[in-house]
């Protein structure tokens, strides 16, 4: 498991607008995202595949999305390489601040080994940080 927390100078309702605004549209989000396709979409979750490229390679995935107040669960349900979950929660420090937290707890599929890129982890919460606060 990885975890990244930080502080958003923004309300917990705007980081919250945002985070559901993640699900539809990651690249805004997420460093080298693209190809996002929604599969299916209701009131309880929404499942989408999109594509991911690195400097070390390029990914497509599918993923099952649920949000509760104020935690939103991206599960793997097809990827090459992991399996497991990354949670995105948020709570309350102030009117104008909120700590957001971001937590990869995937599995090699052959090995069992955690994933352990916690730089991948704070390039992504920082995105996120960055989009949240200037728009």
């Amino acid at each position: 498991m990885v975890q990244f927390p930080t502080t958003v100078n923004a309300s917990l309702e705007k980081v919250w607008k945002h985070l559901i605004l993640k699900i539809e549209k990651p690249e805004n989000f997420v460093p080298g995202v693209s190809d996002v396709i929604i599969l299916e979409k209701n009131e309880d979750f929404v499942t989408r595949k999109m594509t991911i490229t690195t400097a070390e390679n390029t990914t497509t995935f599918i993923e099952k999305i649920t949000f509760i107040p104020y935690k939103v669960r991206f599960l793997l349900i097809e990827h090459p390489k992991f399996e497991g979950y990354v949670d995105n929660d948020i709570k309350v420090i102030s009117e104008n601040e909120t700590e957001m937290t971001f937590t990869i707890n995937w599995k090699d599929k052959t090995t069992k080994f955690e994933f352990d890129n916690s730089e991948m982890v704070k390039n992504a919460v920082l995105k996120t940080k960055t989009f949240i606060e200037n728009n």
